[in-house]
């Protein structure tokens, strides 16, 4: 069966990339593209400015999608939050996140949210970042450890410092390593890393340093295709990457 997606932020950088890779899926079909109503091509068909097969139309009216789509993936940013959920709200349907930097009371509507559709938390799309996060649980309840830092590394033009990534694996290691320790962020910014992220593990003589680099953001894309395929056969609830199979 085939997937209807809608792409929320589908001019950005992730956007392209993913809508890009669709292009090789037999099983999801681009349905739809949101963008701000500033963005200078809206009202043309995706293919006209994208790598894109499909003909859609670039709109910032999200009731003009109301049943063209089955999922909705989100990559913009959040002040469009509120108007995309209750939209899935309204028409039942899957999200995934992979916007970051939430309010609290956003994510008090995620977890209500996700008691009618089901939603799946992604600050970071790519398998390698998830399969880092699986590898961290080793570690648990290690109390040789001292301490633990993240570095991460982005290029100039990206908003949020520390990155979602860095702060949800932060939020990874507070919750899931049962470590009784500190864990600090490092933040930099240049003119051309697509996303670098280190985490340093601290012994009393020693360390371990575990790196993901992003070298396109094609691994971004292909985690998409594979968070579409598997969001779709779930029951309500909040999920996260961890929980797919790679």
């Amino acid at each position: 069966m085939s997937i209807s997606l809608l792409i929320s932020g589908i001019t950005g950088k992730l956007g392209k990339a993913v809508a890009e890779e669709l292009n090789q899926s037999n099983d999801i079909y681009l349905a739809g593209g949101l963008a701000s109503i500033e963005n200078i091509n809206l009202g043309k068909p995706l293919n006209t400015f994208l790598n894109t097969d499909s003909d859609a139309i670039l709109t910032s009216d999200l009731n003009s999608l109301k049943n063209q789509v089955d999922i909705v993936l989100d990559v913009s940013s959040v002040e469009n939050f509120d108007n995309l959920i209750d939209f899935c709200g309204t028409n039942n349907l899957p999200l995934i996140l992979a916007s970051t930097g939430h309010t609290e009371r956003q994510i008090k509507l995620i977890e209500k949210y996700s008691l009618s559709f089901p939603i799946l938390v992604a600050p970071n799309l790519s398998v390698g970042i998830n399969l880092l996060k699986k590898s961290l649980l080793n570690f648990k309840k290690n109390k040789l450890i001292k301490k633990i830092i993240i570095k991460e590394t982005h290029h100039k033009e990206k908003k949020d410092s520390p990155s979602g990534t860095a702060k949800d694996l932060s939020k990874f290691i507070n919750e899931e390593l049962d470590l009784d320790i500190e864990t600090n962020i490092e933040s930099i910014r240049d003119d051309s890393s697509v996303g670098i992220h280190e985490i340093k593990i601290i012994f009393a003589s020693d360390e371990i340093v575990i790196t993901h680099n992003a070298n396109n953001r094609k691994i971004f894309a292909e985690g998409a295709i594979k968070a579409i395929e598997w969001v779709s056969c779930q029951k309500p609830g909040l999920y996260t990457m961890q929980e797919i199979s790679f």
